[in-house]
């Protein structure tokens, strides 16, 4: 039941996006929305709701953000073994530019509602879209979007260059 409901809400946010973007009117300059940069969007799916749900933790946004920042986790990270001159275990994060970002959105957004300065709504899908976009650029060329993460410190300023990314079908 409850993965039904956030199949039609990621359904419905996909076209409320899709609808926004067609809505553009590229001979007005208030409506035009810049795009830096374009990926291919290509979160699967069945792979998000296939986790089990013992290695999910608890998400104040939701059981879709918990499934998709542990997809990121597992996309973005691995375990070094020990070595002989290396006895511990390390994470190792692959283009730790992005996931450190959204590392950072994340802390962010639970902040901000729980201080009721953002709705839970409107954290919700800004973080959601900033996931698809991390997601989904994983294996691409990203090093001019990377770039642009570094430069960027602050929370609105990360969370800026995160929505200059046009994820196409």
């Amino acid at each position: 039941m409850r993965r039904t409901f956030y199949l039609v809400l990621l359904i419905v946010y996909s076209l409320s996006l899709s609808a926004q973007e067609i809505s553009c009117d590229e001979n007005k300059a208030d409506s035009l929305k810049v795009y830096k940069f374009c990926f291919r969007y290509c979160v699967d799916e069945e792979s998000l709701y296939s986790i089990n749900d013992e290695e999910l933790t608890d998400h104040p946004l939701g059981d879709n953000i918990a499934r998709k920042l542990y997809l990121l986790k597992e996309t973005y990270t691995y375990i070094e073994h020990p070595t002989p001159t290396s006895p511990g275990e390390k994470t190792i994060i692959t283009k730790p530019s992005i996931y450190n970002s959204l590392q950072k959105l994340n802390r962010y957004y639970k902040k901000q509602v729980k201080d009721g300065e953002m709705s839970e709504e409107e954290a919700k899908i800004k973080l959601n879209q900033y996931l698809d976009v991390a997601i989904s650029i994983f294996i691409e060329n990203t090093e001019s979007f990377e770039d642009e993460l570094r430069k960027a410190r602050k929370p609105d300023e990360i969370s800026e260059v995160f929505s200059m990314v046009m994820l196409k079908q």
